[in-house]
């Protein structure tokens, strides 16, 4: 049994999803590890992936759009290895990452997940590990005046921007972009909570492995390249912001509003 599978759930990013197999072919040891691609959209055509060139590598046809979190679950039962390295279609793994992430893995039992540092196209940092929300963090990130208060020490604090981000360190929890899981730690058959079609499944999941004992360890020098789209921030995208409020309501619901 390989000890890494590799998901990765498309929705009409054909060709990010291509850029993001070249890099993971680049990877030492590649064939170590089977990659699942889970197609969300029953229209795009992923022919052109040169799967014949990329061995093993599998695509899994969703019937429609299912959602992240259902897809991702999809790949995680279907999955052989003892670690999963979830991946949007944007993130370029660079070259050592994914074994700088494993040897995390190996060299600290007690983490259930391992998120690698993230940066922008132009090599800027993202901040991808966050600290857990609280009410005042949302108020103030959820808000028409978030904009106004983006440089607030709550938002600040909740974005660990007052962190150099250059240390391994254990973290709250991190973007599902990117994170490599320890599969044992997951208990039942599912990675993510499937009431949340998008948005706030990488918070959930965090938080319940905590919960349950086991850390979310962030390893900044495990460097991947992510092409954030953020869709539900763009101007006009009401249906992304619908789902990102529909998800924090679930995720309130779910935990009978008592964030921290």
């Amino acid at each position: 049994m390989s000890h890494l599978s590799v998901v990765i759930v498309n929705y009409r990013s054909g060709e990010l999803l291509n850029g993001c197999l070249d890099a993971l072919s680049c990877q030492i040891g590649a064939r170590a590890f089977e990659i699942l691609v889970i197609n969300n959209d029953g229209a795009e055509d992923l022919s052109p992936l040169r799967l014949h060139d990329r061995p093993g590598t599998r695509i899994i046809q969703s019937p429609s759009n299912l959602g992240f979190g259902v897809a991702a679950n999809i790949g995680f039962r279907q999955s052989k290895g003892e670690f999963l390295l979830l991946l949007n279609p944007d993130v370029l793994a660079r070259p050592g990452s994914i074994e700088s992430l494993l040897e995390t893995m190996r060299s600290h039992p007690e983490a259930g997940i391992a998120l690698p540092q993230l940066r922008n196209p132009d090599d800027s940092l993202q901040y991808s590990c966050r600290r857990f929300y609280t009410w005042h963090t949302l108020w103030k990130r959820r808000g028409p005046w978030r904009r106004l208060l983006a440089a607030h020490p709550t938002v600040r604090r909740h974005l660990m921007q007052d962190w150099d981000h250059a240390s391994l360190a254990e973290v709250d929890w991190g973007l599902g972009a990117a994170m490599l899981v320890r599969k044992r730690a997951v208990p039942g058959p599912n990675l993510f909570d499937e009431r949340f079609f998008l948005y706030f499944e990488d918070v959930d999941l965090c938080l319940r492995l905590r919960r349950s004992g086991w850390k979310v360890i962030y390893n900044p020098a495990a460097v991947m390249t992510h092409q954030h789209r953020r869709d539900s921030a763009r101007p006009g995208a009401l249906l992304a912001k619908r789902r990102h409020m529909a998800s924090l309501m679930k995720f309130l619901w779910k935990y009978r509003f008592r964030v921290q």
